[in-house]
């Protein structure tokens, strides 16, 4: 018997191959659906640094081509930042607690580190500078 040019498991696919590529465009990074914890708006690309919890991350929107910056806060100004897009097709993160989701794909992150929990993702999530000048915080030039 010969087989049909197109499989069962192809021809089942096609819708959800479809769909995916609607969901791609859903995910740019003008997309702002960051569930639970909405990144701080940094008005005039900065924000104060009072506004950061210690011991805490919190996702900031700065402006620009690439807004979304995760900082991730100790004590006083012990102050890292990390990219807020995923490193596996570039989509904007959104912050769930401890970690940071992709809705494109489902990768996770460590919101304390960058770290890659679940992938698709193989690549932790790359540090972005911060300065922090007269009490404000702004990505570094």
């Amino acid at each position: 018997m010969e087989r049909p040019c197109l499989s069962r498991r192809r021809a089942l696919l096609l819708p959800a191959a479809a769909a995916g590529v609607g969901g791609l465009a859903a995910c740019a990074p003008e997309d702002e659906g960051f569930g639970t914890a909405a990144p701080l708006r940094a008005d005039e690309g900065a924000i104060s640094l009072d506004e950061v919890p210690e011991n805490a991350s919190t996702l900031v929107n700065f402006g620009g081509q690439q807004p979304f910056v995760l900082l991730v806060r100790g004590e006083g100004e012990d102050l890292t930042g990390y990219s807020g897009y995923c490193t596996h097709n570039g989509c904007a993160l959104r912050q769930e607690e401890t970690e940071l989701d992709c809705p494109c794909h489902g990768s996770r992150f460590d919101a304390s580190n960058g770290e890659v929990l679940v992938g698709p993702a193989t690549t932790h999530l790359p540090e972005i500078a911060v300065v922090i000048e007269d009490g404000l915080v702004r990505r570094e030039q």
